[in-house]
């Protein structure tokens, strides 16, 4: 059993073992095993937890430690440090009841009473904790550890109802209620009762799942490999193109059943194979499954890249029109192939909610890069698909010239049809530029790394890449303007809708509502700040709020002159109900107005009706509102902060929204009714849509300048540079750790530098542009890190700017007489006339007011000044203080400052909260990535064409000095070289002149030398050759004498034989002689035009009547093959070599001698093969050395003559010869053309 079959058995084996295991998990997998798993998982970890904390609290020394915290600052906030945020463990302390102090905000009872001594449950508002407590007499500290939130409401900005990380990482359990039946119930260390969980309706990720779908990668990828060892092996037996079919068909099926099947998004729920972010057709319908087509594309590319030199069109030569058709057709594959690839793109950017917007890359999420990893492999893919064309098309019988213009013509065509179909762009073009460098580097050039061309391929492919990314990008958001300008003519907003389903319940059970009605209060000031802060606040704060209160007969509480009648009549004239009590008016062309109209009841007794009506805001932007309150239910729609709309009726602006301004007065705009218009003015693009004769609905939208368009192309390179070099470092490794040798014998940068073979120019190249690209990085890394550290820095300094004129403006205005005259409507009124988000605290940390009270409504933290801020304020005595805190996992920067009455004393704390600091730094801080790239990327192109031009430079000495080398000829005149400086090269130059000098020198004298002993051994070859027809005549001129002189009555017989046999001999000695001076005085090669076929055929006609030798003639061109040459010598040429040729065939064997001719770029080859002995080895090195023959008579130079005749006509003359089985000489001769 042979190695290779062990290896594909093996490969085999373990393709069933791991199916096998993955349908095994499948078969044995049972819910409850989950549940039960993960269940020990978080009673586990809780547990070490609860033994954590205990063992802090019953330590002695550290307990009486905790009794100090309220008046040790430095103790506080180590304890902050150590537990809440290193361990998430919230530690307070109280005193007679009384909080003292408070670690985290997340929870902040006000007191212990209630809580049991020791461990025990308890549920928070926003979620789930575990108490543990521990008393001295009055003093008592409570440490809780956070087992699972419980939001009223869940979204992208950091509220999720799950359990602690710290816990567990899945999501599959769910605390479990009392009539729930299949629980695991958590104890504590103790063993006693905490909670109980449950397996979530949907389980989405558990480790069974996961371990199956390892399993099935596994199997799948041996498989795979077995595939490939085994077409690996079929090649290696002679068949590539079976090779291929097979592999193709496989991948093919393979990829065929898994989309049939949908098997990841089915079994595994794997988030990438989610058609929610990606789907475009059978074949992608995801991201995921484009992920897996494309992996599989490159595995099978790569199978033909590497046996991409074995693969043969034919067996017998092309002839030219055949192969012009076959490279015809392979530019319309590589065509269609570029083709689906742009399709294929666009489908990708417009039928995906991926963000590809490279303006900003830290919004870029991980599906964005995702994107751009699939475009990477792409490029891959087309690079392998060009190469293994081109290295195709090689073996076609055409020049390079032929190439050329059948190429262009090519071009030119696509180009006329194009623009017959006005759809000409210049994408097609630099593909078809980076096919052509390829071509012109495989074709004209020796194959080896180019540097300045591996970039400038890379530029191209980027610049590809960007302006398609525009392009796409470009079409996607003119279709996504007419549906939002659609939108827009509804006038509805379904995210307000959704809103009101359970508004207008809560405010039909608010009490300060109902006792409002039952007081008939005409002052609905306090009602309006009431219902404006908790209800309508958020992402109803983009409404202007009005309320009118009317009593049980219908009449206006505050004497309003709007009567109630008016909006039922609004009701009957076909307002649109929305919800229950909400309704939306019709015809309200660029605003949107809603109204509710709710019967206010006690006891089932009517107290009167409440109206609420909200319009949307005018000519301003919504206000702005911590985005952690808004309802992941709710669509925020942050497409629509890119664009900026207005509303024209009659010409005359009705409403406008965004950072476009408008005009008044519409002159800018002529729209055509229900049509889009897509215009250009200001730097915007502009969507014009008539909704009727009189309205105009207008959507901008900024254009993308040139700069973005740059960074774009930057940020392309640079990701495909780092791509590209990945690959090569991957296939770099592989071809040389498959060498045992290698790795055992490689241990040094010289050695891997000998092993690589890289030219001192590319070494030179790779250099600077490394160097230049870790100063590049080094100084960028440090750049971006120094500018976010400001940034922050200025972002703290801004707020702290702003907290300080707002207190003090805040004490100007609130205190009177020395006592801060303040209540919740001034406060939100001192608020808004500061457009500030304010929180008010007392000295003791309480909040007493907020203009965000619905962050602490919904218990999202709470009513609790931050513990650090606290500390520093309250302890420190800072005078103010500003630091990061967090609502779930939005974090954001806070201001604090003490407020001081005329005593200079601390009577409150005023908090400046920025919740939208992070979004405005990643902004900025995006831009500023988005320039250093773009810089960075400019700079590293212009070095790296600076490197290739500098490295030119510093090895023109060297390159010089190649080329001499290489024409250096012993026997010539070898011409010196000149160098103008003195300086190492000028040295080196000068030591190969001398060298040159000493040379010819050497050269003239080992030329006498061999002169004398080559005539020396050819005098002794023709001498030998002399005298054997010598001593055959000598001893029939004595036996002559002898029958003479004896009177021999045969001697008229014996006469005529001898006669004849002296003649033979002295023919023999003319025909030495003949040779001799043929050879000695070769005579001048006479180049001009000869027809090929013509010579060999003539040739043919002498050798063709041999005995039991077939001679054929195989010609690519069976006429007028014209090449440069000497008519006469090449006759004599091919005389001798098929003369040879039939002398070296043993008796016994019946003959062959094959002539091939085939036409190869500008040259013509010809192969004169015979089914000979051929040359012993130890021959093989003399056989075109003058007086060597093989053979028992001859004179050895007729080969001599061949290689002389052949290579004075610019050609070149070598053989290849197995012993028992022939020799084949191979002629190579310049075309006439």
């Amino acid at each position: 059993m042979s190695t290779p079959f062990k290896i594909r058995l093996l490969l085999f084996l373990l393709t069933l073992s791991f199916a096998a295991t993955a349908i095994t998990i499948s078969l044995t997998f049972h819910k409850e095993e989950i549940l039960e798993r993960d269940a020990r998982i978080i009673e586990k970890r809780l547990q070490q937890k609860e033994n954590y904390v205990k063992s802090l609290l019953t330590d002695p020394q550290y307990f009486q430690s905790l009794k100090s915290l309220d008046r040790n600052g430095e103790a506080a906030i180590h304890n902050i440090n150590k537990l809440c945020k290193e361990q998430s463990i919230f530690l307070y302390t109280y005193r007679n009841g009384r909080l003292e102090f408070w670690g985290e905000t997340r929870i902040v009872p006000e007191t212990d009473a209630g809580l049991k001594e020791g461990v025990s449950l308890t549920k928070w508002q926003n979620g789930w904790y575990e108490a543990i407590k521990r008393s001295d007499g009055a003093f008592s500290a409570v440490c809780y550890i956070p087992i699972k939130s419980s939001y009223p409401f869940q979204n992208q900005y950091g509220l999720v109802n799950k359990f602690s990380s710290r816990l567990i990482s899945t999501s599959n359990l769910d605390i479990a209620n009392l009539t729930d039946k299949q629980v695991y119930n958590i104890r504590n260390a103790e063993g006693k009762y905490l909670f109980s969980v449950k397996l979530k309706s949907a389980i989405t990720t558990t480790f069974y799942s996961k371990l199956e779908l390892w399993m099935w990668c596994m199997a799948v990828l041996f498989a795979c490999i077995f595939m490939n060892y085994l077409c690996t092996w079929i090649v290696s037996k002679g068949h590539p193109k079976t090779a291929i079919l097979i592999l193709f068909a496989y991948f093919l099926t393979l990829r065929l059943v898994s989309l049939q099947f949908n098997w990841f998004s089915t079994y595994f729920d794997i988030t990438i194979f989610d058609p929610r972010y990606f789907a475009d057709n059978f074949f992608f319908p995801s991201i995921g499954d484009f992920l897996l087509n494309l992996i599989a594309s490159t595995w099978f590319l790569s199978f033909v890249y590497t046996y991409r030199f074995q693969i043969k069109l034919s067996k017998w030569p092309l002839n030219t029109w055949v192969s012009a058709a076959i490279f015809l057709l392979m530019g319309i594959f590589i065509s269609l192939v570029a083709v689906q690839v742009n399709d294929i793109f666009y489908g990708l950017i417009t039928n995906s909610n991926i963000n590809f917007d490279l303006s900003n890359i830290l919004n870029l999420n991980w599906f964005s890069w995702l994107g751009v990893v699939l475009l990477c492999i792409t490029v891959l893919n087309l690079y392998l698909i060009v190469e293994i064309v081109l290295v195709i098309s090689r073996r076609l019988n055409l020049t390079n010239k032929q190439r050329v213009i059948i190429f262009l013509s090519g071009i030119l065509l696509i180009t006329i049809v194009r623009i017959g179909l006005r759809d000409f762009n210049f994408f097609y073009l630099l593909f078809f530029l980076i096919i052509f460098i390829r071509g012109w580097y495989m074709f004209k050039t020796t194959p080896s790394f180019n540097l300045g061309i591996f970039v400038f391929t890379v530029l191209i492919f980027a610049i590809i890449s960007s302006l398609k990314l525009s392009v796409f990008q470009y079409q996607k958001e003119r279709e996504s303007r007419k549906i939002i300008a659609q939108k827009l003519e509804s006038s509805d907003d379904p995210n307000t809708v959704l809103l009101f389903f359970n508004l207008e319940k809560e405010i039909l059970k608010d009490d300060l509502i109902i006792d409002f009605f039952n007081q008939h209060s005409q002052d609905n000031g306090l009602l309006s700040n009431k219902l404006q802060r908790f209800y309508f606040d958020g992402y109803l704060s983009r409404y202007d709020f009005k309320t009118f209160e009317y009593d049980a007969d219908g009449n206006s509480l505050n004497n309003g002159s709007t009567l109630l009648s008016h909006f039922k009549n609004l009701v009957f004239t076909g307002s649109i109900k929305v919800s229950e009590y909400f309704y939306r008016v019709n015809n309200t062309f660029g605003i949107q107005n809603y109204f509710a109209l709710l019967p206010i009841q006690q006891g089932g007794r009517s107290l009167g009706t409440l109206v609420i009506e909200l319009k949307s805001k005018a000519f301003d932007d919504p206000n702005s509102f911590p985005k952690v309150l808004i309802d992941g239910k709710i669509d925020d729609n942050d497409i629509m902060r890119n664009y900026s709309y207005a509303f024209y009726d009659d010409g005359k602006l009705v409403n406008q929204y965004g950072k476009y301004v408008y005009s008044l007065v519409n002159t800018d705009f002529p729209g055509k009714l229900k049509e889009f218009v897509f215009t250009d003015s200001n730097g915007y693009s502009h969507l014009l849509y008539q909704t009727s004769g009189r309205k105009l609905i207008v959507v901008s939208h900024a254009n993308i300048n040139w700069l973005m368009q740059i960074a774009s192309v930057s940020f392309f390179f640079l990701v495909l540079l780092f791509f590209a070099g990945i690959i090569v470092s991957i296939t770099w490794l592989w071809n040389h750790l498959r060498d045992f040798n290698f790795i055992r014998h490689t241990f040094t940068w010289k050695d891997l530098l000998s092993q690589t073979r890289i030219l001192y120019k590319t070494r030179i190249q790779a250099s600077m542009v490394m160097v230049v690209v870790a100063t590049l990085l080094l100084v960028g890394v440090i750049t971006y890190v120094s500018i976010s550290i400001q940034y922050r820095d200025q972002q703290e300094e801004a707020l702290l700017g702003s907290i300080n004129k707002i207190v003090a403006g805040f004490e100007k205005q609130l205190f009177s007489n020395g006592e801060l005259a303040i209540n919740e409507q001034i406060f939100n009124a001192f608020a808004d006339g500061n457009a500030v988000d304010l929180e008010y605290y007392d000295t003791e940390g309480r909040l007493l007011y907020t203009t965000q009270p619905k962050i602490y409504e919904y218990s999202l933290i709470s009513p609790r000044m931050d513990a650090l801020t606290y500390i520093h304020l309250a302890k420190f005595q800072q005078s103010e203080y500003v630091n990061y805190q967090h609502i779930g996992s939005m974090y954001y920067l806070a201001a604090y400052k003490p407020i001081r009455n005329k005593f200079n004393e601390t009577v409150a704390y005023l908090g400046l909260p920025y919740y939208s600091n992070i979004d405005e730094y990643e902004s900025r801080i995006g831009q500023f990535l988005n320039t250093i790239i773009n810089v960075y990327a400019l700079v590293f192109v212009a070095i790296g064409f600076f490197a290739v031009f500098m490295a030119n430079q510093i090895t023109y000495p060297l390159t010089l000095i190649e080329q001499s080398l290489n024409r250096t000829r012993i026997g010539r005149k070898n011409e010196p070289l000149t160098w103008h400086r003195n300086d190492e090269i000028g040295s080196l130059i000068q030591e190969y002149n001398n060298m040159i000098e000493a040379l010819e020198e050497s050269a003239q004298k080992l030329a006498r030398s061999e002169r004398e002993i080559a005539w020396k051994e050819m005098a002794k070859q023709v001498a030998h050759e002399i005298k054997n027809p010598l001593t055959p005549l000598k001893l029939g001129v004595q036996l002559l004498e002898k029958s003479y002189k004896e009177n021999d009555p045969n001697f008229n017989k014996k006469f005529e034989k001898f006669s004849k046999s002296f003649i033979e001999q002295i023919e023999s000695l003319s025909h030495i002689a003949s040779e001799f001076s043929n050879f000695a005085k070769m005579p001048e090669t006479s180049l001009e035009e000869v027809d090929l076929n013509a010579i060999i055929e003539k040739s043919l006609a002498v050798y063709q009547q041999v005995e039991h030798v077939n001679i054929t003639l195989n010609a690519h061109k069976k006429q007028d093959l014209m090449v440069k040459g000497d008519k006469d010598q090449l006759l004599r040429c091919f005389n001798n070599l098929i003369k040879n040729g039939i002398e070296a065939i043993p008796e016994g064997r019946e003959g062959s001698i094959r002539i091939d001719i085939v036409e190869d770029k500008n040259l013509a080859k010809i192969a004169i093969h015979d089914n000979g002995n051929g040359i012993p080895e130890g021959l093989r090195e003399r056989i075109f050395t003058p007086n060597f023959t093989t053979k028992t008579s001859g004179t050895g130079l007729g080969l001599a003559f061949v290689k002389q005749a052949i290579e004075n006509m610019q050609g070149s003359v070598h053989f290849k010869t197995e012993a028992g089985k022939g020799t084949t000489f191979f002629i190579t001769l310049v075309l006439a053309s």
